[in-house]
């Protein structure tokens, strides 16, 4: 589930509390107003940043942000519960990351000509919010900036280009929002579970080019949509559980359908079609019932996500599947067929032949993962004439048991974790190499330099992998550290049953020059691993790649490293220091989420692409980190749920 449902909002009025967004304290001066109610009120500023102001507003609740304010600051006003309405007026430029989360009795907020900015989490559980008009001059919204504001029942977008993460998530009374012909991105979860929202207007948003994941789930009031022309994608979940949602428009250029993006529509589940085409020729629902199915000469592109989904093996009503998915046997995918959706045969087990096209350049997460414990399903798979393939997704072939070979070709640049796990391939490689002597002999490569696997062999306590290799594949050497071989295996997955997943002591490993990215999970639990030394050639390093290594102390070199995504050393509980390569451009959420002896952290300067959720409450040592200013409006969603006092620092500009 989003990482952003899962947040405490109470962790959050936390952060407000504790976190100082400046290297110095806030300064002990104070400026005096008098308010009509003669009171005399007290606020802090520093350098026209109005940093403390809760408990300033007037006896009505009302506030007036001073004239010679020009931002309000991070959390200058979190969780005032007697604060009812607030000014701001032209000369403010800014409004902080959590300025007013948590403002419980906030109504309406006046905003002037001139705002540019409003950071993330600014009116996060506002819930009395019921008016506020947004200036031109603004022309994007950050994550979470109004979410579960639950009286908030319109919204005036017209001028902006940008709607960031879940900005109105639980935003339970939203009816009706303007949505400006500009506008160019909708990130994912952001108007999800709105469930007043009847119309939204997105067919004149010639700019957009994407419906996210989980942009309108749960929007239960929907009843129509036309998606846009120039849309080439709609998301994983898109409009999931859109219950009322019984028509919908969709345009030539869109070219992909992600998981489950329309299902528990009544657009979707009463559709009687044999093939439900959409878009561009993507495959979006099949009712046919023969054991084999040819798709040949039906213009079909790409085959979107959970189209053949076996939706009782996941436990869900065989309605919202393909109802046939267990009696399926053969497939041909014609040739012209680019994509193979997420989950798209997921569940199949009866399946034994599949025909692939040269065409295909994309096989995403699970689209075939047909694995049920005792039955051996689908035979061998030719992917070597697949000479435009790119990427092979987590879990893309697991439990596919007939596969005995695994040759790829030489363009393909992505293997996800776990993708060929539970193969006759993997496991006959296996066998051969627990035998091998030499360590070389050890790792299974195949196309332009991708390892697949690898055996660690007993009492090995280094890796040198070979010369050659430019792609760690997702989860090779997952689970060599498991720490203990389990007698009881009822209920376990099956890596952690595998006879080979046993206790190791790796502390070192070697990386090649020449290697350019490592995988997902690549090396995820490697629990004595102690030191890295990244090669000047890496570029990407995956999602959860150095997870739960938690005896890791020393990281050097990466010099050009470009991205590091979402999760890529949590609960590496042994790391002091960490500083990003001044050549890293992108950075994903939960990096160091559970990194208990992290003191310092030293972002990329001039980089503002950081996801959210860095940290959590359990990098209980964290002291300072230092980042570019551009960020400083999403300070709060960098942080995550750091309770102690964290000392941010802003590179001059």
């Amino acid at each position: 589930m989003k990482k952003l449902i899962a947040m405490c909002l109470s962790m959050c009025m936390l952060l407000v509390c504790f976190v100082s967004c400046n290297k110095n304290d806030p300064p002990s001066e104070s400026t005096t107003t008098q308010t009509e109610d003669t009171r005399e009120k007290t606020y802090f500023d520093e350098n026209g940043i109005l940093k403390s102001c809760v408990g300033q507003a007037d006896a009505n609740g009302v506030y007036t942000v001073p004239e010679n304010i020009t931002m309000i600051g991070e959390g200058a006003f979190a969780g005032d519960t007697a604060l009812r309405e607030v000014i701001i007026g032209e000369n403010v430029k800014i409004i902080g990351s959590g300025a007013f989360q948590g403002c419980t009795a906030l109504e309406t907020v006046t905003l002037s000509e001139g705002l540019e900015t409003i950071g993330s989490y600014a009116f996060t559980g506002c819930t009395s919010l019921r008016n506020i008009t947004l200036p031109s001059t603004l022309k994007a919204l950050d994550e979470y900036v109004f979410r579960s504001c639950t009286s908030l029942e319109s919204i005036d977008l017209s001028h902006i280009i940008s709607i960031g993460d879940s900005a109105f998530l639980y935003c339970n009374t939203l009816e009706s929002v303007t949505l400006s012909e500009e506008l160019e991105t909708i990130a994912p979860w952001a108007f999800a579970q709105c469930t007043s929202l009847e119309n939204i207007d997105l067919g004149s948003l010639t700019k957009l080019k994407e419906i996210s994941d989980y942009t309108f789930t749960g929007c239960s009031m929907l009843r129509s949509v036309t998606i846009p022309e120039g849309v080439t994608r709609v998301g994983i979940l898109a409009f999931h559980e859109c219950t009322r949602l019984a028509s919908i428009s969709i345009p030539s250029t869109v070219e992909s359908v992600d998981h489950a993006a329309f299902n528990y529509t009544p657009w979707y589940q009463e559709s009687g079609e044999d093939y439900l085409i959409v878009g561009d020729g993507v495959l979006i629902k099949c009712a046919v019932h023969p054991t084999r199915i040819d798709l040949s000469d039906k213009g079909i592109k790409a085959i979107g996500g959970t189209v053949f989904w076996n939706a009782e093996i996941s436990g869900e009503s065989a309605e919202y599947g393909y109802k046939y998915a267990s009696s399926l046997e053969t497939i041909v995918i014609p040739e012209g067929v680019r994509e193979i959706g997420t989950s798209a045969f997921s569940g199949c087990y009866a399946l034994k032949n599949v025909t692939l096209p040269s065409t295909l350049t994309h096989i995403k997460d699970n689209a075939f993962n047909v694995y049920v414990e005792g039955i051996e399903t689908l035979g061998a798979i030719d992917l070597s004439s697949c000479d435009g393939l790119i990427q092979i997704g987590n879990y893309a072939f697991y439990g596919c048991t007939g596969i005995e070979t695994i040759d790829l070709p030489d363009t393909v640049t992505e293997v996800g974790e776990y993708a060929f796990a539970v193969t006759k391939a993997y496991d006959k490689f296996l066998e051969t190499a627990s035998k091998a002597e030499e360590e070389k002999d050890r790792y299974l490569i195949s196309g332009d330099g991708i390892l697949l696997a690898a055996f660690v062999a007993d009492g090995q306590t280094a890796l040198h992998i070979p010369e050659g290799v430019k792609m760690i594949a997702g989860s090779v050497f997952c689970g060599w550290d498991s720490a203990y071989v389990p007698s009881n295996t009822e209920g376990l997955s099956l890596s952690g049953v595998s006879k080979y997943n046993l206790t190791y002591s790796i502390k070192e490993v070697y990386l090649p020059e020449g290697l350019e990215s490592i995988g997902n999970m690549a090396f995820f639990r490697m629990i004595s691993l102690e030191k890295l030394d990244f090669p000047d050639s890496l570029r990407v390093i995956g999602m959860d790649a150095f997870g739960f290594c938690e005896a890791l102390t020393s990281i050097s070199g990466g010099n050009n490293v470009e991205e590091i995504q979402d999760y890529a050393f949590r609960y590496c509980a042994s790391i002091p220091h960490f500083n990003f390569s001044s050549n890293t451009k992108t950075i994903g959420s939960n990096i160091f989420e559970g990194c208990a002896s992290l003191q310092t952290v030293r972002f990329p300067k001039g980089v503002a692409d950081i996801g959210s959720d860095i940290f959590s409450d359990a990098c209980a040592s964290l002291t300072q980190i230092t980042i570019s200013p551009e960020a400083r409006p999403r300070i709060y969603s960098v942080l995550g749920t750091i309770t102690q006092s964290v000392d941010v620092v802003y590179y001059e500009d």
